[in-house]
Formats: structure tokens, sequence, C-alpha cells
């Protein structure tokens, strides 16, 4: 369905410094987020998905109306989605980003007379584009928000020109506006192509440490602006960390060209089949730190453009351990590289990568 709507407030003052900071911290394209509208970076078919479905993993969720359709996802709305969402379906941020204009308060629902009465939440994106959120029955935001990947936002519904008919009306489109010229968007999952419709789709499930998406013996990589306080762009499995960022960028949509820097958390499980004494090292440039069932290792959190050897001897009983690994990265250009050994009786060390199965 078509969506659209009047803003009952301006937008925040907390905008204007959320963006600023953003400026300086979470672009990786060259392009600066400003008060005028930037320039939207474009998404091309078999790209890295920049985007996740807007709703939970595990739901089974119909195209109601897919691109360029003969109904409303015409001209403005050409590249949106129609996704069947039962009324009160938690909605998720498609990505991070920052609330930019909420019109909440609406419970009515029809046809075209109702256009200007849907409940919506727009967020803008650092890459240039801004995400809008449609016919929701309850708004959890508020302008200002910074708001993560995969962060409830609000509720499904019908509010608004929807012929009474609860589902999701999503579309990515040019920032500077609650609603606006939308943009060909390909998630996570379905990066090749575009939705159809009368389609089902399936969102799929981050990594987390506890999470069941995240085997035993690898990391949970999550990669987030510069500023680690900034909410994370993606996450992924790391089988091992051993990375030279010059010649490979972090990857992702949103770190393809990493030149800003960018920080990272790497949390994994690491099975132990002995009790030892263990030696981890750590070669790194910049800020990293090593913790171990939540007690710091290693630490030189200062920023260093030449790689150095960082190591920490400490004795692990047989067991399941957690070690975390955070690393602020400058400039995109900088290595990383974490192993760890046990010592033997006879005093050779017994290498065995972070990918392998435990000793």
């Amino acid at each position: 369905m078509l969506v659209s709507g009047r803003l009952t407030r301006t937008r925040a003052s907390s905008l204007v410094g959320a963006l600023a900071a953003l400026l300086l911290t979470v672009l990786t394209t060259g392009t600066a987020l400003a008060a005028t509208p930037p320039t939207a970076r474009m998404q091309h078919p078999g790209d890295v998905a920049g985007y996740r479905l807007p709703f939970a993993p595990g739901l089974e969720v119909s195209i109601q109306q897919a691109w360029n359709s003969s109904y409303s996802h015409n001209g403005r709305a050409a590249y949106a989605y129609d996704f069947g969402l039962y009324e009160g379906t938690p909605v998720l941020a498609a990505a991070s980003g920052i609330v930019s204009h909420v019109h909440d308060g609406e419970t009515a629902c029809g046809g075209k007379e109702m256009l200007l009465h849907a409940n919506y939440v727009t967020i803008d994106h650092p890459d240039g584009s801004a995400t809008t959120y449609g016919h929701l029955s309850r708004v959890g935001v508020r302008e200002g928000d910074v708001v993560a990947a995969g962060q409830q936002i609000g509720r499904s519904g019908k509010t608004g020109f929807t012929g009474c008919m609860p589902h999701l009306h999503f579309a990515r489109q040019i920032q500077g506006g609650d609603v606006t010229q939308s943009l060909p968007v390909y998630f996570e999952g379905y990066p090749n192509r575009p939705l159809r419709d009368g389609e089902i789709v399936h969102a799929s499930a981050p990594c987390a440490i506890d999470g069941p998406t995240t085997p035993e013996g690898a990391f949970c990589a999550a990669y987030a602006p510069a500023d680690a306080a900034l909410a994370p762009y993606f996450r992924r499995l790391d089988a091992a960390i051993d990375f030279d960022w010059d010649k490979r960028a972090p990857g992702g949509y949103w770190l393809d060209n990493a030149r800003t820097g960018f920080s990272a958390h790497w949390s994994g499980r690491f099975a132990f089949s002995v009790d030892g004494i263990y030696t981890l090292q750590v070669v790194a440039t910049d800020r990293v730190r090593v913790t171990v069932d939540g007690e710091v290792v290693l630490e030189s959190w200062m920023v260093q453009p030449k790689a150095r050897t960082l190591v920490a001897t400490l004795g692990l009983k047989a067991g399941v351990h957690v070690i975390e690994l955070y690393q602020l990265d400058a400039d995109g250009r900088g290595v990383l590289r974490l192993e760890w050994d046990r010592s033997l009786i006879d005093g050779p060390w017994a290498r065995w990568a972070v990918a392998e199965p435990a000793m």
C-alpha cells in the first residue's frame, strides 16, 4: 500500500548533534552526512547485502506487494515492499541509523481518504539513504534516537491507506523527508535479486555469542563505526582472527571501503580439553584489547600505525572459555592476528589455529 503522512513534530534538535557525530565516524564511502540530504549510495544485485529484513528471524512472511506494481508501488513508491505482517508483530530496523521522522497517534484505517493518517518511522542511515516503516499500530522510538540493525522500532498495523488490511510498508529512500523517492534495496539472505509478489521470505538470524547460529570454536564478529559506542553495521561468523585490512577490507556493504576507520568486537566460546598454561599472542595495529572469561589479559589502547606483538601467559582449566577481542582500526589499513598455544611438559609449544578443533 502507499504510505504518506504529515509530521506532528519537527526534526528533533538532538538529531543535528547525532548527525554531526556520525559525520566524522560512520561514513566509509566519502559522502558526509550533512544538513542537506546526501547522495544515497546505490545497491546493486550481487553486492554484499547491507540491509536486514525488518522482522524477526523465524517468521514466514509473504510479499503482498513488490516493486513497480500497478496498484500503488509506482512513481515515488516504485521500490517499496508490503510485508504481510499480522497486526502487532514487532517491526525491526533494517540497518543502523538515526530516527529522523516519526508520526504516531493514528488509529483509523481505510482507503485513499486515509492517506495522511498512517503511523510511521523513518530512519536515516550513514550510506546517505533512509528507510521508512509504515502503517504501524504502535511506534516505539522518538526522533533523534540512535538505533541498531535489528532493534525493535514499533509494531505492525493497518493505520492509514490500507483497506484495513494489516501489513508493513517498507521502503529504502532518499533522505530529507518523511516519505521520499524510493530506492532499490537488497536484503541479507536475498542479495542477488528483488523480492517477488507472493513470495514467502525468511529473515536470517545474526550470530550471537550465546546464540544457536554461533558454533563453538568460531567468533561472532560485530563490525561498527570507528566510534564503538555507535550501533554495529553488521554481524558475521569469523572462523579465525587473521586479517590484513589493507589487502582485504572488513567487508559488508558498510565497510567494503573502510578508509575512515572502524571498530570490531569478536566473541566466541572455545573448548580447552586439559588444564594447562596457555600463551595468547596478538599481532595488531592501533587499539586492541583481549579478554578471557571477562578478564582483560592483553590491552594496548592507543593508536599504533605499526604492527606490534602482545603476549600474555595464563593458566586455564579444562572446559569452555569465552575469548573476546576488541579492535579500533584508525584507517582501514591495519593488521590483526590472534592465536594461542599450550605449553607441553618437555618445553616445546604446541601451536594450533583458532579455526582447528580443540586439543
